[in-house]
């Protein structure tokens, strides 16, 4: 005798919860909404900080999207900050990165949906105040 009870019930319900939000994007199309988020909302903030840090004497580089690293970097001295798809299809993960000492740096992830000028202007200078910042030495008396 079969049973008319549906199967899979919580799988079924999970997977309908991930369609309704976005959870199930396709790589390529995560990558194509992370390139017009990036292009519009995130590029234009890297622009206006490159010309802050010039004018400061700072060297500035910022990395072209590329389809091979699906990255957007951001460099000045020894700082980088990453933007990239994550892989749920919904977020852009950011990574902030000092290369030298100990200092490890710090990630965060945004919804494509929520990324705007002024937060992504705010995440970005918060990035550079803390990590091209003075680093205090504790000095030990001898």
């Amino acid at each position: 005798m079969e049973s008319t009870t549906p199967t899979f019930t919580y799988l079924r319900s999970k997977l309908t919860e991930w369609q309704d939000n976005d959870l199930l994007v396709p790589t390529e199309e995560s990558w194509e909404r992370f390139q017009e988020v990036a292009t519009d909302e995130i590029l234009p903030v890297l622009c206006e900080a490159q010309e802050v840090l010039e004018a400061a004497g700072l060297e500035v580089s910022i990395t072209a999207l590329d389809h091979e690293t699906r990255c957007l970097g951001f460099y000045v001295k020894d700082v980088g900050l990453f933007f990239t798809p994550s892989d749920d299809g919904m977020t852009v993960h950011f990574m902030a990165r000092r290369f030298t000492g100990q200092e490890q740096g710090y990630e965060s992830r945004f919804l494509y949906r929520r990324t705007k000028l002024e937060p992504v202007r705010r995440l970005v200078e918060e990035a550079l105040l803390r990590l091209l910042g003075p680093r205090r030495a504790n000095a030990v008396n001898q």
